[in-house]
């Protein structure tokens, strides 16, 4: 790091991350409930915060962590090793709408949790720190490289993996959300017991993940992030069967 301007920010993004899932706990809020043996799917798994919190929450978990960007993912891989856990199952692809063994991403070296296949929704973002921090400090940020990684239907996973039930199906994949829930064939959708998912609500997006949650017989919460400036399109959507 060159400036500490720059650091400060850096710092300020790890410790909403970690305020997020383990101070506020808002991925396990307005009725989603752990408890033991379950199944747990972590769709954007990144660097593994949120399978190491929950990890914590009950015994006998299995928890099934994706993350298709393979620096990121040696950085998961890490982190599970270093705490021993065993009940957590780590592939090195993401969830989408169709399989696709060579998808494009947007890396952001110096910003991974942002690594998205969606580059243009990060505009918004670039703009409220354009407001903060100078030119070149934005710059530093948005360096990226694209780099390839594997995509899958959830449905595809369900049927390799033999799973009877998803406990929880935890989606933080920057802006491909409904993507994941469009790779859920009809006969799945049962198994799925509850849902969170941070959703990017650009295009009528919020609205078509609603719909489709609604269809399938899912009471739905969505919360403000209330760590995040006002202005942010980012929402918390919890999704419980009825």
């Amino acid at each position: 790091m060159v400036w500490n301007a720059t650091t400060s920010v850096v710092r300020k993004k790890q410790n909403l991350s970690l305020s997020e899932i383990f101070t506020e706990q808002q991925y396990i809020s307005n009725g989603i409930v752990i408890n033991e043996g379950d199944c747990i799917f972590d769709v954007g798994a990144n660097i593994g915060l949120f399978s190491l919190f929950v990890s914590r929450l009950q015994k006998n978990l299995k928890i099934y962590a994706f993350e298709p960007i393979e620096s990121i993912f040696e950085v998961l891989q890490e982190n599970v090793h270093l705490h021993s856990l065993h009940n957590i199952f780590l592939f090195n692809y993401g969830l989408s709408s169709e399989n696709n063994p060579e998808k494009l991403f947007t890396f952001y070296p110096n910003m991974a949790g942002n690594s998205t296949t969606k580059p243009l929704e990060k505009l918004e973002q670039r703009d409220a720190m354009n407001a903060v921090l100078s030119q070149e400090k934005v710059e530093y940020f948005f360096q990226s490289d694209q780099v390839k990684g594997e995509l899958r239907t959830l449905s595809s996973v369900i049927n390799e993996l033999d799973i009877k039930s998803i406990d929880l199906l935890k989606i933080d994949v920057e802006g491909e959300e409904y993507e994941v829930l469009k790779g859920i064939e009809e006969k799945d959708w049962s198994k799925i017991k509850q849902v969170f998912a941070e959703v990017h609500d650009r295009e009528g997006r919020l609205e078509q993940i609603q719909t489709l949650l609604t269809n399938h017989g899912f009471d739905i919460t969505i919360e403000k992030n209330n760590l995040l400036p006002p202005t942010t399109n980012n929402l918390n959507l919890y999704a419980v069967r009825n």
